[in-house]
């Protein structure tokens, strides 16, 4: 019997109130406190013009956080390269300290370990819609699921200009496997299949603002040869060198997995893998359900081919407790109202 993805509407206020106590009270996925030490007075005269303080000798530190008194060359990508080990990392120390502006001579605090890795909060949780697309066109479609290219850089300029964190693959799976909470306000964007305007279209648009996508390719449909039509390998292995994105798997045939024999399953999981391995150089660990669809055998074949993560899609955003195997996509449709898209973009669930 095929099964979709639960939605967050099936936990109760009681169970998610039990979840906030009881990862508050283990240290799990929950708030961590204040700095757990009383912090000496940091050293505050002014170095002179073209002096530079280095960061040990200005530095308070536990085994969990560093306190250091601010300079003016100090920005939080700065003490996250220094720290934390990339700029990347630089809201995760913004965010500690409320995003307030680095004052010279003021303290800041640098958490040194996973601060709340879920985004469990009092009044609710973080979470991470996954944008789905398919096929995208130079122009408007009577096709629900064909967005036009107009319509495309429409909503990724209203991701950019509102202030919404376009996450790597990485980073996603960093959140529901509660390693690391990504910035506030963030988004995954796929697109499925393997169609000639994800190089065309997508690619052009995502690397203008900045973003990055996640490519799911059934591998029957790449061809070896370019036409106009489908993506070429070669395509794939460029956009994959591009760094804008990365790929999963979307089967061999993109037959529905809940029907298909042992033998055809493990054939969809692995042998997809396998060629887009010898094709592109990367075995793929996530996949996305054709169709959206799966069971209780094709979630228990995962594990053994390395997956990681499947994704459905069932609308809705995502949780840290979301199980991984049964991810929400919310589909993109071709309307050309922003209204429409916006509703797409829960990333705080208050309870």
């Amino acid at each position: 019997m095929i099964q979709r993805a639960p939605t967050f509407r099936r936990f109760s206020r009681a169970l998610y109130a039990l979840l906030a106590v009881l990862l508050f009270l283990s240290g799990g996925c929950a708030t961590t406190p204040p700095p757990p030490f009383r912090v000496e007075p940091a050293r505050r005269e002014k170095p002179a013009a073209g002096e530079t303080v280095p960061l040990t000798e200005r530095e308070h530190r536990s085994a969990d956080y560093a306190v250091i008194n601010a300079l003016s060359s100090d920005t939080y990508g700065s003490l996250a390269r220094y720290y934390l080990g990339d700029e990347k990392f630089a809201y995760l120390i913004a965010e500690f300290n409320k995003n307030a502006r680095i004052v010279p001579g003021k303290e800041v605090v640098i958490p040194l370990k996973p601060v709340n890795p879920g985004g469990l909060y009092p009044e609710g949780y973080q979470t991470v819609p996954i944008l789905c697309y398919h096929q995208l066109s130079p122009k408007k479609s009577s096709n629900k699921i064909t967005v036009s290219e107009e319509t495309f850089d429409r909503q990724m300029a209203y991701l950019k200009v509102s202030g919404y964190n376009v996450i790597t693959l990485r980073q996603f799976l960093d959140f529901v496997e509660c390693r690391r909470r990504p910035p506030q306000k963030s988004v995954l964007i796929t697109i499925d299949d393997g169609w000639k305007t994800a190089r065309t279209i997508a690619y052009p648009i995502l690397k203008k603002y900045g973003f990055t996508a996640v490519l799911f390719i059934y591998t029957d449909l790449i061809k070896d040869k370019q036409n106009s039509l489908t993506l070429s390998w070669d395509d794939v292995l460029a956009l994959r060198k591009s760094g804008v994105f990365e790929i999963g798997s979307h089967t061999v045939t993109h037959s529905d997995l809940g029907k298909v024999s042992d033998d055809q399953l493990q054939r969809e999981l692995q042998d997809s893998q396998r060629i887009i391995n010898a094709k592109v150089g990367i075995t793929p660990d996530v996949i996305a359900y054709p169709n959206g669809v799966f069971n209780k055998k094709v979630m228990d074949s995962m594990s053994k081919y390395g997956y990681k993560a499947g994704f459905t899609v069932v609308r809705g955003p995502n949780a840290f407790f979301q199980n991984t195997y049964a991810l929400n996509r919310s589909m993109v449709h071709n309307s050309e109202r922003l209204s429409d898209f916006a509703k797409l973009l829960e990333t705080f669930r208050r309870e």
